[in-house]
């Protein structure tokens, strides 16, 4: 028996397709799982920002440092959040689209921000809005 070797004309060819997407999946898999959290700590001076001035149907609530309320630049007996949902269930002209501005002293806890937000909610205002300082 006499075997005989086949010559090709052809020179072998490396296929490139298999090996792109092998290194399209590996890719993918570095894409998804690399995490992109950046844990840094960032002091933070608040509040400040650009307003747009006054708004109509508004009332002002302001939060001392020490937690108390002043409603309409007027103190508040004390600062629970009972009688800030009394005094404001209890100011004339309220409805739904009447916008209660907290203007909360940067220093004041975040607990008395809060405690005002439930208030409002609580007395039937859904409108909030914050005020701040403008940069100098």
């Amino acid at each position: 028996m006499h075997i005989r070797r086949r010559h090709f004309d052809e020179p072998p060819e490396i296929n490139l397709i298999p090996l792109i997407d092998v290194l399209l999946v590996i890719i993918i898999f570095l894409a998804v799982s690399t995490t992109f959290s950046v844990e840094r700590s960032i002091e933070v001076s608040l509040p400040q920002a650009q307003t747009q001035g006054d708004l109509p149907e508004s009332l002002e609530l302001t939060i001392t440092t020490d937690g108390q309320f002043a409603l309409q630049g007027r103190l508040l007996a004390d600062n629970s959040q009972q009688t800030l949902i009394a005094s404001l269930r209890s100011t004339p002209d309220i409805t739904e689209q009447t916008i209660l501005i907290i203007r909360a002293d940067a220093s004041a806890t975040h607990q008395s921000v809060v405690n005002a937000m439930q208030a409002a909610r609580a007395a039937g205002l859904g409108k909030i809005s914050f005020a701040a300082r403008t940069p100098d």
